[in-house]
């Protein structure tokens, strides 16, 4: 069976689910679906096949329309029973086999054509016949299409009988049935003989019907009483546009129904020329699609599209003019995909037309207008007409050069002031047309880029259009380059006047657009400002108002030059060597700069190398003003420099805190890529000779300080690492070997990286495995003096090693094997995670064939021990070693790692070597040591999820005392693992089967795992039913756990968490959260520092009194001579009970709270606790944590609760 049959079948049964919970229903017909379903399975299930297949269903159908139609005239008796079979029919043909479908057309359509055809057929009834006729008319072949048999009934008789019903009175009727078309259509293959006749066949029938209502309604046009031939036109329009949106209308067919569709938007009904437009707007959305010119009558497109510009609406009427103005884009798309350069030469056209209804003043209508003007402008105008000679020819480039300077002039109009009302929208459509045109906009758009920065400046009178004329500019700035929009608007930061206004705020638009454009810019305008407003900090007070405003300027200055070295086009003639040492004196010394200056230098290089690498290769204008070849120009240029540049980044390097350099190492790394190789091993010998000098220093130093320049010097030595050529992997080597034994973390964890860089390259695998002997032995040797924060780096390290190892080294992984299995117990986490990962690789190893362990190079063997081959089960022995080791650490390391094997290496190893291994870790459940035992539960939670079912099921009866033995140890969590790994073992094996191997003394744990789970699944449904969306959020998160290991030990059942009833009653308020926030402050959720006022506990409500209360109330005094005591305030209290009472009303009000109250038969109770209220306050108490009212416990005890709507009965007593 394909997939997609297992699909339909999937979708037909989740249907049928539906139907059968609607048994109950109160709605009749719903309530009869399900019944014919129910009896029609029952029927199946009895019956000798018991096959629930949609064959059988279909079958069952068919045979009961046949009960509920005559025998003889095939009229319907049974109208209910019809209604019902024919619905669940109409589900099961969707998953039949289409051949079945073709083989029994003719009988399946004698069948259902009554329940369409019959008198006494209602809506419902038609409907769903309707659905059974698409679902056969779908599955048939060309070659039944085409009638070569000449058969009597065919395919094309159903197609007309929908085509009949498409345009029925009746609306679901009608919707159904032009439902059924689209579908019919949208599914035959163009080209196709069942293509041609179908589209043919629906073509012929609308023109015809549209041909024949549009005569009778000209023949009537003198009775104004036509509301029948206008709904029957709407109809059939509606029938045409969902043809048309298949794109299968036959070619031949679309002048004609051009022609019909033009007469009828000649009608005063605005309805009806609104679904005149549809037809249009799907008819030219379908023109635009095909790519073949042929396919288009010659100028068509461009007469309607004249033709409906000349239909032109009202600018009031809201209702049309969108219809209208929807038809013109895609009338435009049509005639773009033919005719670019002709279509582009009509925008000026349309942009006067649509200006008429941006005059409006009627929202709907110039917001509908400017969206026209952007689609048109992003979508039509092709960026193969807008290139520069020779890429196309000058007739082309002059004609496209005077449409833009029209285009400009009429934007020059559109700012003006009849255009206020909708300057917003204008604004945007500016914007547009700046990122379109480009190059090409300079110099004709800029009177209106003067404009817009006009109203930018003046705040006051247009603050309202602030984001737009600024989004506007932004877009002038990326499109036509910084420098082209700074000759037009210049900042003006220095003596502005009203003649030269300021224009600071181009800065940050200049930091967000600015792109691919000259770097000059930044060097002569940009920087002498910085220059002279620094010369002025000097002369301010640090703390006044004027150099906080510079201070800003000169940052906002700076910010810009990484953009402006995002693909300069100016590089190799802005960028020399006086403004690198310029920037590089800046790095020197201003600490603050460093960050900008970096980002600059890096985005310099890796811009060019992207550029090179094919990024943007789509973007046709800028590889004609930009050509690839000038990027990697660049780059050579940037690699001349390289070498002087990266000894500037070094310096800086060494000068900064090691906690905030990171990103100088990324700019180094990015100059390091374009440096030539002469230029590389010269750097790298200097770095290696400072290297050296720093170690010898140190040395004589030693134990008088960390060994800082070292480290980062390593840090430059594991950067350059991967762009090293071969010939310097020697002084690698030699680096690490010295390196490796020092005493210090920093340097130690370096060390390490340079062996894990090295496996990275090609070339560096190649050099390891040269060298692998000497490598094994420097690794092996200094495992004694590793630092605890280098292990991960050795680790990584060590993985590397064994990937590359050869096939005849495998002693190697059994010399490291007890290091490796330790580490899955270190206390950092990426030691942990490195250690896995380095078990995994090793086992894998191990596995390869042809591999061989030599015994005579593994300590404990004799020098002439015969080679071992090696295999999973092999290294499964090795690691079982640990099993006997001296610590509980050891052994319990050991067990965690093979709890890991097992479950990555379950299907690989050998039944025997599994069992043997949970034999023996079995039998450390018993043991006395919590360490060992916590991770031999963990071990035994892996082996119930992973391992075979027959292989854990005779291990149960014995797995279950020795788990629980940890039952009643809260220690470690180990009562709720051992809760959960009963849980699984009762799922993966039954309930019966567990309870049989259960100690009688531990059978109230396991009532209460059975007594947590239904209570959960009582709530579940009826937290599924209240809160649906909770579940899909809840889905949402994803898992906890990184990988499926660390999911099946350290993840916990649905249920475990239930533990007690205290817990399982306060599950609904888990999810609540509350806000804190003071009177004063209102809480900002803008605010980055927000999260730290939600909490999932209701915050108390303090009172200002209560907080001041322990310091007024006599805890601290002073003496005589003025010294502070603090007083015993216990002793106080007792002492002198009455002193804090301050006068009578008090005394008093305390008296009625701590007073006595009636009780039951009217004695004397005083109240205690919370119920007093002696905490002074009655807003101290929470509302929620107010001390519950009794009632009587129904999940411990049978208790009543409380009466609901009971009878009233006096209080009185007789």
């Amino acid at each position: 069976m394909s997939n997609d049959s297992v699909g339909l079948e999937m979708g037909m049964q989740e249907k049928f689910d539906k139907i059968r919970r609607q048994i109950n229903s109160n709605l009749d017909n719903q309530k009869h679906v399900a019944i014919v379903l129910s009896a029609v399975e029952e029927n199946l299930q009895n019956g000798q096949s018991q096959n629930t297949s949609p064959v059988n269903y279909t079958v069952a159908f068919i045979s009961l329309l046949d009960q509920a139609a005559d025998p003889v005239t095939r009229a319907i008796g049974d109208l209910q029973l019809a209604t019902s079979a024919c619905y669940l029919l109409d589900i099961s043909l969707r998953s039949t086999p289409a051949p079945l479908l073709r083989e029994k057309f003719a009988e399946l359509l004698t069948k259902v054509a009554p329940c369409i055809t019959d008198e006494s057929a209602d809506a419902p009834l038609i409907r769903s016949a309707i659905g059974c006729l698409e679902i056969l008319l779908i599955s048939q072949h060309s070659q039944s299409w085409g009638n070569s048999q000449e058969l009597n009934i065919t395919p094309r008789r159903g197609l007309n009988g929908l085509l009949e019903l498409s345009l029925d009175p009746r609306p679901k009727v009608r919707k159904r049935s032009q439902e059924a078309v689209h579908s019919v259509v949208s599914h035959a293959a163009p080209g196709s003989v069942a293509g041609r006749v179908i589209s043919a066949t629906v073509a012929n029938f609308t023109l015809q019907a549209l041909r024949s209502t549009v005569q009778e309604a000209l023949s009537k046009k003198k009775n104004p009483q036509d509301n029948e031939l206008t709904t029957k036109l709407i109809h059939i329009l509606r029938l045409a546009s969902s043809v048309l949106s298949t794109g299968q209308w036959p070619s031949s067919q679309i002048e004609p129904l051009c022609d019909l569709l033009l007469e009828v938007t000649k009608s005063s009904d605005q309805y009806l020329v609104s679904t005149t437009f549809e037809c249009f707007e799907n008819l030219f959305k379908a023109l635009a699609e095909k790519s073949d010119d042929s396919q288009e009558p010659d100028g068509k497109s461009l007469r309607i599209l004249d033709i409906i510009l000349s239909l032109k609406p009202s600018t009031s009427d809201t209702h049309l003019a969108g219809s209208w103005i929807a038809v013109i884009v895609k009338g435009m798309s049509a005639y773009a995909a033919h005719k670019p350069l002709q279509c582009f030469v009509k925008v000026p056209e349309l942009f006067k037309v649509m200006s008429q209804f941006l005059a409006s003043e009627t929202p709907e209508v110039y917001f509908s207008a400017s969206q026209c003007l952007m689609a048109v402008l992003s979508e039509i105008v092709n960026d193969q007409i807008l290139l520069f000679p020779p890429a196309v020819d000058g007739t082309t480039f002059e004609t496209v050069d005077e449409v833009i300077t029209e285009l400009a002039e009429i934007f020059t109009e559109l700012l003006s002031v009849r255009y206020s009302h909708c300057a917003k929208d204008i604004l945007k459509v500016l914007a547009v047309a700046f990122r379109k045109f480009r190059f090409r906009a300079n110099p004709e758009f800029l009177r209106p880029l003067e404009i817009v920065g006009e109203w930018r400046t003046n705040e006051e009178n247009f603050l309202e259009f602030r984001n737009e004329a600024e989004e506007a500019i932004g877009a002038a700035i990326s499109s036509m380059g910084t420098d082209v929009v700074l000759g037009c608007l210049p900042l003006n930061l220095e003596n502005p006047s009203d003649q030269r206004p300021g224009r600071a705020w181009l800065l940050p638009l200049i930091r967000d657009n600015t792109r691919n454009t000259k770097l000059s810019t930044f060097i002569r305008d940009l920087v002498p400002v910085s220059q002279s407003f620094e010369s002025k900090f000097e002369k301010l007070p640090k703390e006044s108002v004027q150099l906080k405003i510079f201070q800003t300027v000169v940052d906002q200055i700076w910010s810009t030059l990484p953009h402006f070295c995002e693909l300069p086009t100016d590089l190799r003639d802005a960028f020399t060597g006086g403004f690198g040492s310029e920037l590089s004196s800046i790095m020197y010394a201003k600490v603050q700069s460093r960050t900008t200056i970096c980002n600059a230098l890096k985005v310099l290089v890796e811009s060019n190398l992207l550029y090179a690498g094919g990024a943007l290769k789509e973007d046709v204008m800028l590889q004609q003003q930009f050509p690839v070849t000038e990027a990697q120009k660049n780059l050579e240029y940037l690699g001349t420099m390289a070498s002087n540049l990266l000894a500037v980044l070094f310096n800086v390097y060494t000068q900064t805190a090691s906690n905030a350099r990171a990103f100088i190492l990324e700019t180094i790394e990015s100059y390091l890529k374009v440096t030539t190789k002469e230029d590389l091993e010269k750097t790298f010998n200097n770095v290696c000779g400072l290297l050296k000098n720093a170690m010898d220093e140190e040395f004589k130093k030693s134990g008088k300080g960390k060994p800082e320049l070292t480290a980062t010097l390593l840090d430059i030595v594991v950067c350059m690492t991967k762009y090293l050529p071969p010939s310097s992997y020697p002084a690698l080597f030699t680096i690490f070997g010295s390196t490796v034994v020092s005493q210090d973390a920093l340097i130690q964890k370096r060390a390490y990286r340079i062996i894990t860089r090295l496996a990275e390259l090609e070339s560096g695998s190649e050099a390891l495995s040269n060298f692998m002997s000497d490598i094994e032995n420097v690794v092996l040797n200094n495992s004694s003096s590793v630092q605890t924060s280098s292990k991960a780096s050795r680790l990584g390290a060590i993985r590397s090693l064994v990937n590359l190892i050869p096939s005849n080294h495998m002693d190697f992984i059994v010399r490291v094997a007890a290091e490796v299995i330790l580490s899955t117990k270190d206390v950092n986490e990426k030691s942990r995670e490195a250690g896995f990962e380095c078990l995994i690789t090793m086992a894998k190893r191990m596995e390869e064939p042809g591999s061989i362990i030599r015994l005579s190079q593994v300590p404990g063997y004799e020098e002439g021990a015969p080679d071992q081959p090696s295999s999973t089960s092999e290294f499964f022995k090795i690691i079982a070693a640990g099993l006997i080791g001296q610590s509980q650490h050891m052994v319990s390391s050991t067990i965690q790692a093979f709890a890991c094997l097992i479950f990555e290496f379950r299907d690989v190893v050998e039944e025997s070597v599994l069992l043997d291994v949970y034999d023996t870790v079995a039998l450390y459940l018993t043991s006395n040591s919590r360490e060992i035992v916590k991770s031999a539960i963990g071990f035994a939670k892996v082996a119930v999820l992973s391992l075979p079912t027959e292989l854990v099921r005779p291990k149960v009866p014995e797995l279950i005392p020795n788990l629980l033995r940890w039952s009643h140890e809260h220690t470690g969590h180990f009562k709720a693992k051992v809760k959960h790994i009963i849980e699984r073992l009762i799922r993966k094996f039954g309930y019966d089967f567990i309870a049989a191997n259960f100690p009688q003394e531990d059978l109230r744990l396991l009532a209460n795992i059975r007594k947590v789970k239904n209570r959960s699944k009582r709530g579940k449904s009826v937290e599924d039913e209240a809160a649906p969306a909770t579940d899909g959020m809840a889905s949402a998160k994803g898992s906890r756990f990184m990988n499926a290991f660390d999911e099946a030990v350290y993840n916990s059942s649905d249920d475990e968490g239930n533990e007690s009833d205290e817990e399982q009653g306060n599950l609904k308020n888990r999810s609540k959260q509350f806000i804190m926030e003071s009177g004063e402050n209102p809480l900002d959720l803008l605010d980055s520092q927000t999260l730290a006022h939600i909490s999932s506990t209701r915050p108390k409500k303090f009172n200002k009194n209560e907080r001041r209360a322990p310091l007024e109330d006599g805890m601290f005094s002073f003496d005589a001579e003025g010294k502070l005591v603090v007083n015993d305030r216990e002793k106080q209290v007792e002492e002198d009970p009455l002193q804090s009472v301050t006068s009578g009303i008090d005394a008093y009000m305390d008296a009625v709270k701590q007073g006595p109250i009636r009780g039951q038969r009217n004695r004397l109770k005083f109240k205690k606790g919370a119920r007093s209220g002696a905490n002074g306050s009655d807003d101290e108490v929470d509302d929620d944590l107010k001390l519950p009212k009794k009632t009587a416990d129904s999940k411990n005890k049978i208790g009543k609760g409380p009466k609901r709507g009971g009878k009233y009965k006096s209080k009185k007593k007789l």
